[in-house]
């Protein structure tokens, strides 16, 4: 389990115990769990039981609390998350909800589930897209599709999304991502101001829904 591990600017540092014995994770929100090769020797998956977390990964070669992890997909309850890249990668599991993790070794097949590749496979399409407002369209989109709820004449997505982080999810420069923004704001085609909790919201008429 996370509780009584040693926390570093809101990361939740799992690496000093080996392999976890618990068969469910916890991650409190906003914050972030590291695992290793060491912390599942014997697991070949997550099922996320309830929750929302971010997945990124940087290398094992450079200290996982100086990296810059990539981002790799977002997964909620019932979606799974394969851990091969365990072999040679930090993972990073951000909470930006409470969640928790079980330990699975059945791939799941339902209509609703989604696994860690499937995200993984999306973005990298997306930043094969040769113009940058394409790719920032084709994000918002495949975060709606995932993620978002239809509140009234918007679509919302459940956190707050930086402009670094859409930059870095579209592997482009934080300035390009920051002016189609600005100019979709004035638009009236996103807003972020007027939700309590400042999470994204994006107007169907920006993707064409």
């Amino acid at each position: 389990m996370t509780r009584n591990k040693p926390v570093r600017d809101g990361i939740l540092d799992d690496r000093l115990d080996g392999t976890i014995q618990a068969a469910c994770l916890s991650i409190p929100v906003g914050h972030t769990l590291l695992l290793d090769a060491s912390n599942f020797s014997r697991s070949t998956r997550l099922r996320v039981s309830e929750g929302l977390i971010r997945v990124a990964f940087s290398s094992v070669h450079i200290e996982p609390m100086e990296a810059e992890p990539i981002t790799l997909g977002f997964l909620q309850s019932g979606d799974q998350l394969p851990l091969e890249l365990l072999r040679h990668s930090w993972l990073h599991l951000e909470a930006i909800k409470k969640t928790s993790l079980t330990d699975t070794s059945e791939l799941s097949h339902g209509v609703e589930a989604i696994s860690l590749n499937d995200w993984t496979a999306s973005l990298l399409m997306i930043q094969h897209l040769s113009d940058s407002q394409q790719r920032l369209r084709a994000l918002l989109q495949l975060l709606v599709d995932r993620l978002g709820q239809r509140c009234g004449s918007w679509y919302e997505l459940p956190m707050r999304l930086k402009h670094e982080r859409l930059a870095e999810m579209v592997n482009h420069t934080r300035v390009t991502v920051s002016r189609h923004m600005s100019r979709w704001r004035q638009a009236g085609l996103i807003d972020s101001e007027h939700h309590e909790h400042g999470h994204l919201r994006i107007a169907p008429k920006l993707l064409d829904l």
